[in-house]
């Protein structure tokens, strides 16, 4: 072979190895706007709508929209009833691998809600029309309790942890009398409106949707075990609260 077919052969080999390395345009310019909505969402837990999203991002509204259909998709970003969207559990899933996560603080102080007074401590956070649980606890000792697993849901539309988020949200015209009066005093109370029986008290973590749209809640059978809890409820919600905002 020739050295000027040589040195073709090289710089063609060159330029295939750089085009591997190198992505296109459009898909660099594609992932870098789906990150871009991905950081608008992650800093407005309380939801966004898509005309918000292009406002924030600088994007056209068709833009954002094929975005937001792709990253609800795949987990990343979860739409509400209203047309809000919100972060998804994936974006819950890659929050929780930074050093230290929401739940490595809160596992503690769950645990010592349980310990403390017998029954179930739970975070729940928003995920489209359900309140999922990212962290449990249950008592060490005690005679019997409630259970609730990791990724356990129940309906946005009843209960004290439902109440207690959307309490947090910006007010709304469409606010229940319920969520007024926890935004009110602070905290938000059921009894057997999700399990027969169970009583709870839930506390928000976020005010006017400022930190991530979930609550602190204790769980028991005994309504004056969750009477007891409450204070311990408030203290441990304004801690988390206070992780979130220093986390920001």
């Amino acid at each position: 072979m020739s050295r000027s077919a040589q040195n073709a052969t090289v710089e063609g080999d060159s330029e295939a190895a750089e085009a591997v390395k190198r992505p296109s345009q459009p898909a660099a310019q594609t992932l870098i706007r789906g990150l871009a909505v991905l950081r608008a969402v992650a800093q407005r837990p309380q939801g966004l709508t898509a005309t918000e999203i292009a406002i924030q991002t600088g994007l056209h509204r068709t833009v954002v929209h094929r975005l937001v259909n792709t990253l609800t998709a795949e987990g990343f970003v979860a739409k509400d009833a209203t047309g809000y969207y919100r972060p998804g559990r994936e974006l819950h899933s890659l929050a929780n691998m930074s050093q230290p996560t929401l739940v490595e603080f809160v596992q503690p102080h769950l645990q010592g809600l349980a310990d403390d007074h017998g029954g179930t401590a739970v975070v729940f956070v928003a995920e489209r029309d359900n309140v999922v649980a990212v962290a449990t606890a249950v008592p060490a000792q005690g005679d019997y309790h409630l259970a609730y697993r990791k990724g356990s849901r129940q309906p946005l539309d009843r209960g004290a942890a439902p109440d207690a988020i959307l309490a947090g949200r910006p007010a709304t015209a469409e606010d229940s009398a319920a969520v007024r009066e926890v935004r009110r005093r602070g905290w938000a109370v059921s009894h057997g409106q999700v399990e027969p029986g169970a009583h709870a008290v839930a506390a928000p973590l976020a005010r006017d949707g400022d930190v991530l749209d979930a609550c602190v809640t204790f769980i028991s059978h005994r309504r004056d075990r969750v009477e007891a809890a409450t204070h311990d409820v408030l203290v441990v919600a304004e801690a988390t609260r206070a992780f979130c905002l220093g986390a920001k």
